[in-house]
């Protein structure tokens, strides 16, 4: 499954609302590892350490060692861009009439189409892309 920054923050910050449920869910059926992509990490890093989103933001250090933890994961992989992931995103674009927010949700869906992966988030809007295999948390 590809994990969506959402996700990934749930289960890092004691502090998050879906703390407990993230966690279980990737310290229990994805424990051996799911897939990310430089979107997820960069959000996951950028939202943890920033002091407008979290009082006490998480530092660096403490940060990266939650990805490399993740990445290093036994099964875990990173899923690249690919033309088929280009050709997805832009067809989702167009079809959604994209804007703002909703192109970073695209791309990721458009990853997890051509990696033939679910899609694993908080956001339910995931839920109107066709083609699009995906689960709530």
């Amino acid at each position: 499954m590809l994990v969506d920054v959402n996700v990934l923050v749930a289960a890092h910050r004691a502090d998050h609302p879906g703390h407990a449920a993230a966690l279980a869910c990737l310290d229990g059926p994805a424990r051996r590892g799911f897939a990310l992509c430089a979107h997820t990490w960069n959000g996951f890093l950028r939202l943890v350490t920033h002091p407008g989103v979290f009082a006490t933001p998480t530092p660096m250090p403490i940060a990266l060692s939650a990805l490399v933890a993740w990445r290093t994961r036994p099964d875990s992989e990173v899923l690249a861009d690919t033309d088929a992931a280009w050709q997805i995103f832009e067809r989702l674009c167009r079809e959604q009439s994209a804007r703002g927010n909703a192109v970073y949700d695209l791309h990721l869906a458009a990853l997890a189409i051509a990696h033939d992966r679910v899609l694993l988030s908080t956001d339910n809007g995931f839920a109107r892309i066709a083609g699009l295999r995906w689960q709530a948390l």
